[in-house]
């Protein structure tokens, strides 16, 4: 099994890349689905989650997601107090789910990540794939995608990476500015590329 890293900012079109790079066979594991099946109510995460920072359920149990959001990202100490929470336990059954795939005849998986780098999760992949985007195309995908303000959009966009980022840290880049079709491009290209660096090794 071959883990890839995939990564980008919100809007980007990391999603869009995924699904594409899965019809040639590629397994997916989506950091943010797997940390929100671990945030289900009563469990061990949601109740260490709760230890951290007090009370951050809604009425019914479940996280409240803007309410901690609201805590951590206004904090630097905060935030790594949060990520040192829950990376571990997202890497965990982040592995499990690999694992799974693995048993089932995968060879190739993404391990679909916006966080990647910061979580340090890019030293368990063999290569990362990085997805950008232009800001004012990402900020168009973000409000047709996303319930918020353009200045919430916005802010989103600004409190994460440049591009500049990720193309010092990515083995490969996916420029996403075209849509659907002109990406299925440069996905296949990509993967004849990946198919040639497999084959030197």
């Amino acid at each position: 099994m071959k883990l890839y890293g995939l990564t980008g900012g919100s809007g980007a079109g990391k999603s869009a890349a995924a699904g594409l790079l899965a019809e040639h066979g590629f397994g997916w594991v989506d950091a943010d689905a797997v940390y929100r099946g671990l945030c289900v109510p009563g469990s061990p995460l949601l109740a260490a989650l709760c230890e951290a920072f007090g009370d951050v359920l809604t009425p019914e149990g479940a996280l409240d997601r803007p309410k901690l959001a609201q805590i951590v990202f206004a904090n630097p100490a905060q935030l790594a107090k949060l990520n040192a929470v829950t990376n571990p336990q997202i890497w965990t059954a982040s592995r499990a789910a690999c694992e799974v795939l693995a048993a089932q005849g995968t060879t190739r998986i993404l391990y679909d990540a916006p966080t990647l780098f910061q979580a340090g999760f890019d030293r368990h992949c063999c290569a990362v794939i990085g997805v950008v985007a232009p800001r004012h195309i990402r900020l168009t995908r973000i409000l047709a995608r996303d319930s918020i303000s353009a200045q919430a959009a916005a802010a989103r966009i600004d409190a994460q990476p440049d591009d500049a980022f990720y193309r010092a840290r990515c083995q490969y880049i996916l420029e996403n500015t075209d849509g659907l079709s002109a990406l299925r491009e440069k996905v296949d290209a990509l993967v004849r590329l990946i198919d040639e660096a497999e084959s030197l090794k």
